[in-house]
């Protein structure tokens, strides 16, 4: 019998990280029905570098598809910039997930990571677009290993309405930032609390809602910053453990919009865990579809949403 030499197939960093990882990861992101050509978000997954990001493009034109492009090739190229100095430093020559971040601020360096996305939307993106006229949200995470526990450091920053969960094992979910939206500068001028915007924002009946409040929701959307604005952005940035168990999501506007905090948490406890981006994407997909006498959530919109699951 004649011997037939196997091909070996050469495991890339990338790939042996994935096998290795405590985190499992799904996402999906797609395109607004409207221009289904064009998807206006971008999403980052770097498992090695434990960096995860979202943006979603503003202005609803292909402008919109560069801000959101450029943003996510910045911060992409600015993080491994970043690993390979202090990897580099530690006379380490594999790029993976930095350890100890308190040895490295990372809530400042996150910060200054966005800035520069900022920069280069405005500079790069302008250009390439040919026009001014563009910008885009952000919500963006960075793991970092504990060195002394079973456990991760996550630091995470956004500006605009792009969101951060966390959903703890028996916990109901928690949102990590706060929009910069209409309802958060009625919460900050103190015309509402947070409980009483929070039942504004996850309302599904107009019935539901005072007129008042209806008008609230009505522009919830509207975002009082962005990258590529026309002044740097207020970076929002801060940091919380992350423990087994723990359900971590990024998502653009087009799922928390059309799906109430409830719905999302009912899928990330129950879809399996390689796929929960792909349903949650989908199910916003549905709600959109559905006639606004029915919900007032329905909005078609570009979705995209990256869950990262922290296996016992």
């Amino acid at each position: 019998m004649p011997y037939t030499k196997r091909r070996r197939t050469r495991i890339t960093p990338h790939r042996f990280y994935q096998k290795q990882s405590p985190f499992i990861v799904s996402y999906h992101s797609i395109a607004n029905e409207r221009h289904p050509s064009r998807n206006e978000d971008s999403i980052l997954v770097d498992p090695v570098g434990g960096l995860y990001a979202v943006f979603d493009g503003v202005g609803g034109s292909a402008a919109a598809e560069i801000a959101s492009q450029t943003a996510a090739q910045s911060a992409t190229h600015v993080w491994k910039r970043l690993l390979t100095r202090v990897l580099h430093s530690h006379r380490r020559k594999i790029y993976t997930t930095l350890e100890d971040r308190e040895q490295w601020d990372l809530c400042k360096r996150l910060q200054e990571l966005v800035l520069q996305s900022d920069e280069q939307v405005r500079t790069d993106g302008a250009r390439r677009a040919g026009t001014d006229d563009l910008a885009t949200t952000v919500a963006l995470v960075a793991l970092c290993r504990q060195t002394d526990s079973n456990s991760f450091s996550m630091v995470y920053a956004h500006v605009g309405d792009s969101r951060v969960y966390l959903l703890r094992e028996h916990e109901t979910i928690k949102r990590l930032t706060n929009d910069d939206g209409l309802l958060t500068k009625l919460i900050e001028s103190q015309v509402l609390d947070e409980q009483h915007a929070m039942h504004i924002d996850q309302a599904m009946r107009a019935d539901q809602l005072s007129d008042m409040e209806y008008n609230y929701f009505r522009f919830r959307g509207g975002i009082t910053q962005a990258l590529g604005g026309p002044i740097p952005p207020t970076i929002h940035a801060d940091k919380i453990t992350i423990c087994p168990g723990d359900r971590i999501l990024l998502c653009t506007d087009g799922i928390h919009d059309n799906l109430t905090d409830d719905e999302i948490t009912d899928i990330l406890r129950t879809t399996p865990r390689t796929t929960t981006a792909r349903t949650l994407v989908e199910r916003a997909r549905e709600r959109s579809r559905e006639d606004r006498n029915h919900t007032i959530r329905s909005k078609p919109d570009d979705m995209s949403a990256i869950v990262m699951t922290y296996r016992f």
